[in-house]
């Protein structure tokens, strides 16, 4: 057995070199982070308004394309009131994220009474106390953001991290990184069955395309505009194979003004005591790794893969901008394609209220049991695997959607947004976790069949002394052992920079 796991991407200095040689610097144009809903609401409020023609359910999002259409929105042009606010409120934004050459400091902290088990997009508080700062610099070609926290664990303890961080380059069209960023690849707002928010950020090596121009080829160019990101990031120690390595390529286009397209992938590869060299990782790329194929067996088998699509398509219905969207991802693959599917659906639209609040209602369904849609599901299929026994999971999280494997899970969501960005959230679940039979001790959420209802009401204002987000929700649940009854849960969350 080959047993390359104490070099920690072996690969990186030559291909690092080679990338370095082969472009020529461009501007390191920042990214949105990951997190924000009401950021994304104005971003998908210019796309479906035709004023940003690129691809946005890829995150984080580079900052290009969007001032690059800031730029050419007339102000005269006669614009509905979500769009204006929308247009005003990312020009602020930009002016203060995309600023060259000059150090910004940041500083956080929050606190939660129970926090979220199930996250959504929104950056709510993981842990019971978070406390943390940094500072970031960009300029024409580096781009640099240090973040450090101190958190107290709900599971006890406390703990130093440095989530958020990027050191990166421009190359060309393409950014070249080592970060600790969120990401979510989707449509959803509530969950992405690929990659989300609800785990923390691994640490990774990342290439993203900036700008989205469309292909010159007149054989791609009905693709429309395009994006790729391609990361590999580092698994914890501890799990069932210490020091497994993360890989996921996503590659999202328009071919419409009016439907986005993603593809995407994720494996879990290599770590201590498993194969991971580049003939390792030719196989997993190619799709070579089921035991049974090609001679392969438990010892030599490349990985655990994830892939599929998701779509977002946007008309107008009664005069409001509407979509239907949807992600199906296979846990398994059969004759070269992604087979025993997990799922989620959803419809969303937008508008304004009281000529001052701009508005997006979302009604979503998740099903994260394999083969959902049929009378005989796979139980204790997605988001597990025999030989990466910990799964599709990171420091006590799933990687794809909070609501883990085995679930049916409905929810709806409502944002307001004022013009000077204040905000409010509501966001309610209800549904079955883990409903596979017999316990489960990998879930993350309940070993057991869980049914489960919760509300949440959050509310989010910017004050001198920087932005305070503040929330209550109540959650209740119950197995077929017992009622485990009702909780509230609270939180409360700063953060300014300077």
């Amino acid at each position: 057995m080959q047993n390359n796991h104490k070099r920690r991407f072996p690969w990186l200095p030559s291909w690092l070199l080679c990338a370095l040689c082969a472009v020529a610097p461009a501007e390191a144009g920042p990214a949105m982070a990951a997190g924000d809903s009401q950021l994304r609401h104005d971003v998908q409020l210019l796309a479906d308004h035709g004023l940003l023609p690129g691809p946005v359910t890829t995150w984080p999002l580079a900052w290009g394309p969007v001032l690059e259409a800031l730029r050419e929105v007339d102000p005269r042009a006669p614009v509905s009131l979500p769009v204006a606010t929308a247009v005003a409120r990312l020009k602020q934004r930009a002016r203060w994220e995309t600023r060259l050459g000059e150090l910004t400091f940041s500083a956080a902290a929050g606190v939660a009474e129970k926090p979220m088990r199930i996250r959504g997009f929104e950056n709510t508080p993981r842990e019971t106390v978070e406390v943390g700062g940094g500072l970031s610099w960009t300029g024409d070609v580096v781009a640099v953001a240090l973040q450090g926290q101190v958190v107290d664990r709900v599971r006890g303890g406390t703990d130093a991290r440095l989530d958020g961080s990027l050191i990166g380059l421009a190359l060309g069209n393409w950014s070249l990184s080592v970060n600790t960023l969120d990401r979510w690849w989707g449509p959803g707002w509530d969950g992405s069955l690929i990659l989300s928010n609800n785990a923390r950020p691994m640490p990774a090596v990342a290439v993203d395309r900036i700008f989205t121009n469309p292909f010159e080829s007149r054989w791609l160019r009905w693709l429309g505009p395009w994006d790729l990101s391609v990361a590999m990031g580092q698994l914890e120690a501890d799990r069932a194979v210490p020091n497994a390595l993360w890989f996921g390529m996503r590659f999202n286009f328009r071919p419409l003004p009016s439907l986005e397209i993603g593809l995407s992938r994720a494996a879990q590869w290599c770590g201590d005591d498993r194969p991971c060299d580049a003939s390792v990782f030719a196989d997993l790329l190619l799709g070579q790794d089921n035991i049974g194929d090609d001679s392969l067996g438990e010892d030599n088998e490349p990985g655990n893969q994830l892939a599929g699509a998701d779509f977002r398509w946007s008309r107008t219905v009664a005069g409001l901008p509407a979509a239907l969207y949807g992600q199906l991802i296979g846990e398994d693959e059969a004759g070269g394609l992604p087979s025993r599917f997990i799922g989620q659906f959803g419809v969303e639209a937008s508008g304004a209220w009281q000529d001052r609040w701009s508005w997006r209602w979302f009604g979503e369904f998740a099903g994260t049991s394999c083969q959902f849609h049929e009378s005989s599901e796979l139980f204790n299929c997605a988001y597990n695997h025999g030989i990466y026994r910990t799964g599709y999971r990171y420091r006590g999280r799933a990687v794809g959607h909070g609501a883990d494997n085995d679930a049916r899970l409905f929810s709806t969501g409502l944002f307001l947004v004022d013009e000077d960005e204040t905000q409010w959230r509501a966001v309610a679940r209800f549904g079955k976790l883990n409903r596979g039979p017999g316990p489960d001790p990998r879930n993350t959420l309940t070993p057991l069949p869980q049914d489960i209802w919760s509300i949440d009401l959050s509310h989010r204002r910017i004050f001198r002394f920087g932005l305070l987000d503040a929330g209550i929700g109540y959650e209740r649940t119950a197995n077929e052992a017992q009622d485990a009854g009702g909780e509230v849960r609270v939180h409360l969350a700063w953060r300014s920079s300077y």
